[in-house]
């Protein structure tokens, strides 16, 4: 009898360790662990704001031709209604329309009438648009344009041409934009025309024509306070692990930020940062369309569009791309602090990145005041028989701001003035007030 009740408990006991191995395993698989968080070890690397595309690949300047005239602006809004009225369109196959053209026939297709014609700074692959604009046919010609026409000439009311210029490829890109309300469109950028200054086409022996304005105008200087980032949001966001990333201050203008493997140099004076990670660099030449899709992508995982920049220059053979700041539709250069933000891409990531830690604070203008502007046209005038620039040179001319800082170094001043291209340099073309209308190089 004994030995029975043994047996019995024997089966009883394993059957309770059965039932409890399935409860055990059964915990360990749902169990979800409640893990403390501390608040301030919550790292905030949103510096500013996200941007698109469209945001950054803008035109800076829209000629439209009209009558035998030429109307122009650098102003947001006219060039904002052309675009959002393109996103709405549907475009068709882009074709080659023209393999081989010279600068004579460049020139006629800006002036031909009915013809609204829009001037990138850089080159900007045709596939780039097509994240922009609603393409019907997405197989893109491998072409680079820094042009780009709208053409209401045809007899359709509902649809249109555009030409897409590449001048350093010297080829013409056609496609038709349906879905387009041709009658409301024209009679609005034609009422828009209407408040634009008249510009002047300069022609020149086997150059692109220089587009300058006839008439002088008015343009507000601005002050402003500045707003500055605080560095160690870039800290946390460019370096791996911040926690581990070491500080030392160099001087009074200079603080050095280091790890094992990155190092990023703010310079106060300047308002400027400087981050390098030395194993990414990378000697191969870079993919245009990569290289201006992941730069967009780069500042936008942190949030660093901190002002208007826009899209303004690129080299593939060194990998780098860069951002020009603008304000009020025109771009901003400066002696005294960065304008620029520049990226140098190796494999697959930054190799250096150059920018500003401040922002125009542009809620709160502490000062405005009407500055003259003489026309682009005297301005070119003047650069040709006053002065020892190689006027044949000069690849543009264009209204921007000088930024430059008070002696106590709080306010900016924003202050418009003319500059010319050349060699791929922008220099500065400053009103001399002493002894009249003159002028002077800075």
């Amino acid at each position: 009898m004994g030995l029975k009740y043994i047996e019995q408990v024997k089966s009883i006991v394993l059957i309770l360790l059965i039932l409890l191995s399935f409860t055990l395993t059964f915990s360990v698989w749902t169990y979800t662990p409640v893990i403390p968080t501390n608040e301030a070890d919550i790292v905030d690397i949103s510096i500013a704001k996200k941007k698109s595309l469209e945001e950054t690949i803008r035109p800076y300047r829209m000629i439209i031709s009209q009558d035998n005239a030429l109307k122009g602006s650098f102003a947001n809004q006219p060039i904002d209604f052309v675009i959002k009225k393109m996103k709405t369109w549907e475009i068709q196959t882009v074709e080659l329309a023209s393999n081989k053209v010279n600068t004579d026939q460049i020139n006629e297709f800006i002036k031909n009438p009915n013809r609204a014609s829009f001037f990138f700074t850089a080159d900007v692959p045709i596939e780039i648009f097509g994240n922009i604009l609603n393409f019907a046919n997405r197989n893109f010609p491998e072409v680079y344009v820094n042009r780009l026409i709208v053409d209401w000439n045809n007899d359709s009311p509902d649809s249109m041409t555009l030409y897409f210029i590449s001048t350093s490829q010297q080829k013409i890109y056609s496609a038709t934009a349906e879905n387009v309300d041709k009658l409301a469109f024209t009679e609005r950028i034609l009422e828009q025309a209407e408040t634009m200054q008249v510009f002047n086409e300069i022609v020149r022996d086997n150059k692109l024509s220089l587009y300058v304005s006839s008439i002088p105008e008015n343009i507000l200087s601005y002050n402003y306070s500045i707003k500055e980032v605080e560095t160690d949001k870039f800290k946390d966001a460019l370096f791996n692990n911040p926690s581990l990333v070491r500080s030392n201050s160099v001087s009074m203008s200079e603080q050095q930020y280091t790890d094992d493997s990155a190092l990023m140099n703010i310079n106060f004076s300047y308002k400027s940062l400087n981050y390098v990670h030395p194993a990414s660099e990378h000697e191969s030449s870079a993919n245009p369309v990569d290289l201006i899709q992941n730069s967009l992508n780069f500042v936008n995982e942190h949030n660093g569009w901190t002002d208007d920049y826009r899209y303004f220059r690129m080299n593939t053979a060194t990998r780098q791309i860069n951002y020009q700041l603008y304000f009020a539709g025109l771009p901003v250069f400066s002696r005294d602090t960065l304008t620029e933000i520049s990226q140098y891409w190796g494999v697959d990531r930054v190799y250096r990145y150059f920018r500003p830690y401040y922002s125009l604070n542009v809620a709160i203008p502490l000062g405005t005041r009407e500055v003259a502007m003489t026309s682009g046209q005297a301005i070119y005038n003047f650069l040709s028989t006053k002065t020892d620039v190689n006027i044949s040179s000069i690849d543009d001319l264009v209204i921007g701001y000088y930024l430059s800082r008070d002696d106590d170094q709080s306010l900016f001043n924003l202050e418009p003035s003319w500059y010319y291209l050349e060699s791929g340099s922008w220099v500065r073309v400053s009103p001399d007030l002493l002894g009249g209308a003159k002028f002077g190089l800075e």
